[in-house]
């Protein structure tokens, strides 16, 4: 028995390498390090770039119909995600009982895949995994066939999960507060190898002209009207100063959406010419709606982006309203210096004050090292993989005695 091999962890997720996604780069640095044996089932994301340097981190078989007919797809997991979760399930079923599945772990973002990874699990009577990247039901639009699917699903599925992990505590709190559930915290992860390499110390910038960049995805309810502030506060910085945007819009596609600026600079790079980048600027910017978004969303989100931001070596400005997981935390580990008013005077001020003053940056670096030290990847995978070994066992004797 010493060598047997240890129970099969099954993600089943609708973004994975090599489609560059937030939650694809938040799944693939946590289980680059998990010690037992995983496989993956891949959705396709539309709205990702593939990236043949961002690589699976396990064996990953792709759903067939989602990645042939990925318009149709979208259009039916949309706007019928009743009848797409249904036709999901039976593949899910089949294919996690083929690989013989010890545990599901179902990643939300995506309410079907969710689903269909929870029925799927429930049928095979196996432990089942909700990795709840961001708030569900809140995040939907009253009305729509997402939110009814939220509304009909999101309580059965956290209350009767074998397990829910939140990406911060503030998540945590909100679905203790909303189901008197218990969730386990597993957050952003950064890899070792990228925590090993990190500067210990402030990074001189190398740009050309003064810099303060943004990377990130464009979203009206999490950051399109503090993105607005953003380029409305570059016009206030001195005239050397330069805005650099790393996003998937074009400069004519911003400025459809309000955002302009005669300082913005607009490019979509591949994963390491962004993180060199960050590494080179004066200032990283990390924007959150004031105005926009669903409040328990912004007040319990973790973005992403952040994961790159503690490690380049750079000082990091929060743009986000006071009562946000990015500001409380921010202000309490010394991570970021924290802007909460909603100005584009206020963001000019604080841009132009952390460049200039080489002593707050190398505050703000040490801190944003310190934060990621507690992001380190093995440390949370291995939980991840002692929770499974415990829960697998139970499920089999379980199953054994009835």
């Amino acid at each position: 028995m010493k060598n047997a091999p240890s129970p099969r962890l099954t993600v089943v997720s609708l973004s994975f390498p090599p489609r560059v996604s937030g939650s694809a780069i938040l799944l693939a640095n946590l289980l680059r390090h998990y010690p037992g044996e995983m496989h993956a089932i891949a959705g396709y994301n539309r709205d990702a770039r593939s990236d043949p340097t961002f690589t699976t981190p396990c064996p990953t078989s792709h759903l067939t119909f989602p990645r042939r007919f990925p318009k149709l797809w979208d259009r039916l997991r949309r706007r019928l995600p009743i009848v797409s979760y249904h036709y999901l399930q039976r593949t899910l079923q089949r294919q996690l009982r083929d690989l013989n599945t010890a545990v599901v772990f179902g990643a939300y973002p995506d309410g079907v895949h969710l689903v269909a990874a929870f029925r799927a699990a429930q049928q095979l009577q196996l432990p089942f995994y909700t990795h709840m990247h961001d708030l569900w039901l809140e995040n939907t639009q009253r009305g729509t066939a997402q939110a009814r699917l939220a509304a009909l699903w999101e309580a059965r599925i956290l209350c009767r999960a074998t397990r829910v992990f939140c990406m911060t505590e503030a998540m945590q709190k909100h679905y203790e507060k909303k189901y008197g559930i218990q969730p386990d915290l597993l957050p952003h992860c950064i890899t070792d190898r990228d925590l090993d390499f990190a500067p210990t110390a402030l990074r001189p910038p190398q740009c050309k002209r003064p810099t303060a960049l943004f990377v990130g995805a464009v979203s009206n309810p999490m950051n399109l009207d503090a993105l607005k502030v953003l380029a409305e506060a570059s016009k206030l910085l001195p005239q050397d100063y330069v805005l650099s945007f790393c996003t998937s819009l074009s400069r004519e596609d911003l400025a459809s959406l309000g955002i302009r600026s005669s300082r913005l600079q607009v490019q979509y790079v591949s994963r390491q010419e962004v993180q060199s980048l960050q590494r080179e600027v004066d200032v990283l910017v990390a924007p959150l709606s004031h105005k926009n978004g669903s409040l328990d969303e912004v007040r319990t989100v973790f973005s992403t982006k952040l994961l790159e931001y503690l490690i380049a070596g750079r000082p990091i400005v929060v743009f986000a309203p006071p009562d946000s997981y990015h500001a409380t935390s921010a202000q309490k580990e010394g991570w970021g210096y924290v802007v909460t008013e909603d100005s584009p005077q206020a963001l000019a001020t604080a841009i132009q004050q952390v460049a200039m003053n080489t002593t707050l940056a190398a505050s703000l670096v040490q801190g944003a090292l310190r934060e990621a030290h507690t992001r380190r990847a093995s440390y949370h995978a291995n939980r991840l993989y002692e929770w499974v070994q415990r829960d697998a066992v139970h499920s089999y004797a379980h199953r054994s005695h009835t």
